[in-house]
């Protein structure tokens, strides 16, 4: 009997008891990191902005390769996802099927950048992204 009370003394006043009194500040952390992720998320969606000018312009598949066994080299200045293999309108800036972020080859260096970039890093030969969207 008096062995079931010291190891339930010792759960309550070492270990157990710290973590008790900490858990309830992980849970709140942890839920405003969630939170977080949440705002953020909307926050560079509703970025995007819905042009009337892109809105009936359809991603379109890239160019298969030249020969068996062999990439096909995205055309330079054109946004395209590289997971989806799908080639998308200038101004284009997340996959429709995936959501992630477009890249582009630059046309005067063929840099890969993200089609929200406005110059090139390597040159700094403009992209033609909309500055207006970029914030």
């Amino acid at each position: 009997m008096e062995l079931i009370r010291d190891l339930i003394e010792w759960v309550a006043n070492e270990p157990v008891g710290l973590l008790a009194t900490l858990f309830p500040y992980m849970v709140i952390g942890l839920l405003g990191l969630y939170m977080l992720w949440l705002l953020v998320g909307y926050l560079r969606v509703s970025r995007v902005g819905v042009s009337e000018t892109h809105a009936g312009q359809q991603a379109v598949a890239l160019p298969g390769p030249a020969a068996e066994g062999e990439r096909a080299a995205p055309p330079r200045g054109v946004p395209y996802c590289a997971v989806d293999g799908l080639q998308y309108p200038i101004g284009a800036r997340f996959c429709t099927v995936c959501e992630r972020d477009l890249v582009l080859e630059c046309v005067n260096c063929g840099a890969t950048l993200t089609a929200g970039d406005a110059s090139c890093y390597r040159c700094g030969t403009r992209t033609g992204a909309d500055p207006a969207l970029l914030g």
